[in-house]
């Protein structure tokens, strides 16, 4: 049990306003420590955490329906070679002529690269967006934007170093 004392050099002890001060004799005795209650969850079984998905269904319906789409729209049409065919125009002999800043050979590592970019958004974005709470469905669209984005940079240094090859 802890007594209140004033404590006489603390300015405001001069007011009569007993203040909390705790005494040397407050201390409880070996006795009283060995009697205190042991809290209830010492000794239990660590509880498992509950993940709670806060997902919307007209986004579950959207997402599935642009993963759907976009399987489609590589698979069964000719939308890869219309993006990347740009890739058969690329010089990849020894005999291609030297371009400025050796900037042709980053066409490739950017093309693949931006498909797995795509295909990492497009895959595990919406696994990560329902694990936060975030909406799902702009994972896809971001794909697509990803390999847009890809596609003309990819084209782009095809048709600067084109000249430089032949």
């Amino acid at each position: 049990m802890q007594t209140i004392r004033t404590n006489p050099g603390h300015p405001e002890a001069s007011s009569g306003m007993a203040l909390p001060y705790p005494s040397d004799d407050d201390e409880p005795a070996p006795s009283e420590r060995a009697a205190a209650p042991v809290p209830d969850h010492i000794g239990e079984a660590p509880r498992m955490r509950v993940l709670r998905l806060r997902i919307a269904g007209w986004d579950v319906v959207a997402t599935l329906l642009l993963w759907g789409s976009l399987l489609i729209a590589a698979t069964m049409t000719n939308w890869p070679s219309r993006l990347f065919g740009f890739t058969a125009n690329i010089c990849d002999e020894d005999t291609c002529g030297a371009v400025p800043f050796g900037i042709d050979y980053y066409i490739h590592p950017l093309v693949w690269g931006g498909i797995g970019a795509a295909l990492a958004a497009a895959v595990l974005g919406p696994f990560v967006s329902m694990l936060k709470g975030w909406y799902m469905s702009f994972w896809p669209a971001l794909a697509v934007g990803v390999l847009l984005v890809t596609s003309v940079a990819g084209s782009i240094i095809t048709a600067f170093s084109q000249p430089y090859w032949h």
